[in-house]
């Protein structure tokens, strides 16, 4: 911006000094002399003035479409006008064409500043860059099926996208001659076509090459997400700044902390419903209760997990006292 301002200023004035050359001189040498006296004149003031017309210039070509197509409404809107007003006005003596051309310009200043202050009144605001968003899908994802059951429940509410590079790739694994291959693109169109009904929308585009690099390109021009369960997409992603969901990540988050045949320490707090039963509290407030530790009660026992069951409580962890 700083440059073009530069030459804004030296083929403003000196055009000017061209114009007021010719008005009083003839010769070719005389007008060149003037010219460049122009120019310096315009280099001069350059150094005062053209920072601030750097960022005039810098806030003009930083602007929204809606306002160029406002200020071009009103620029076209002088243009007719000034046209009408000089065919008028051409009538009256001494009017020349640089009276039509100040006239023009001003009209021109006028209209563009009225259409840019009221383009909400017909024209709908245009964001530069908008995206689509939402969460793509990609092969991995589909194959292993869960996430169907994810947005079933409620826990995906996003837009959902698969491209059409990822739907060709789940056709080709289908019609595999390889049984598990096959067996597995099968299984991900069974998954496409659940979550058809929760509004899964398919993707055209125009990108080839590897999925991975057509999936990140994708995310990245469209401002998505990708739900994947491949490792080494998810790490390519964080790379590239953008924001990676993992179906295996989410099973393991919910996982219940204790498996059966693990060793627990947990405090007795009171008895239970069944004799001889001990029942403790983990940090979390998951219930545990411990055959054969009613005896223990306000003292700390190890024991190990037999069973855990999902209630509409909560967990429950069953559990018998540590062999010594």
């Amino acid at each position: 911006m700083r440059r073009a301002a530069t030459a804004l200023f030296l083929s403003a004035f000196g055009g000017l000094g061209y114009l007021f050359g010719s008005s009083f001189f003839q010769d070719a040498l005389s007008l060149a002399y003037l010219t460049l006296a122009g120019a310096l004149f315009g280099l001069l003031l350059d150094f005062r003035w053209g920072a601030r017309l750097a960022d005039l210039l810098h806030t003009l070509f930083d602007q929204p479409p809606d306002v160029y197509l406002a200020a071009g409404l009103g620029v076209l809107f002088a243009l007719l006008a000034g046209v009408l007003l000089t065919n008028l006005l051409s009538q009256i003596p001494g009017f020349a064409w640089y009276h039509s051309l100040v006239l023009t310009l001003l009209l021109a200043f006028i209209f563009g500043w009225i259409a840019v202050k009221s383009r909400r009144l017909f024209i709908h605001e245009m964001p530069a860059a908008r995206r689509r968003g939402g969460t793509l899908l990609d092969t991995s994802v589909l194959i292993d099926g869960r996430v169907a059951d994810v947005v079933r429940l409620g826990f995906l509410d996003d837009a959902l996208f698969v491209p059409d590079f990822v739907l060709r790739e789940l056709q080709g694994l289908a019609d595999s001659p390889d049984p598990a291959s096959r067996a597995k693109g099968r299984r991900g169109l069974k998954t496409l076509a659940a979550l058809r009904d929760h509004g899964l929308e398919v993707l055209a585009t125009e990108l080839g090459g590897e999925v991975d690099d057509a999936l990140l390109a994708l995310a990245q021009r469209e401002g998505m997400r990708i739900l994947t369960n491949d490792s080494a997409l998810l790490d390519l992603a964080k790379i590239y700044g953008l924001k990676g969901l993992s179906i295996h990540a989410l099973a393991a988050a919910l996982k219940a902390p204790y498996q059966p045949g693990e060793t627990l320490r947990v405090r007795i707090e009171k008895k239970g419903k069944e004799p001889g039963q001990g029942v403790g509290y983990l940090e979390d407030g998951t219930m545990v209760v411990v055959e054969n530790a009613e005896a223990r009660r306000g003292s700390w026992v190890e024991a190990t997990v037999t069973q855990v069951i999902q209630t509409p409580l909560g967990k429950m962890v069953f559990a018998r006292l540590k062999s010594r």
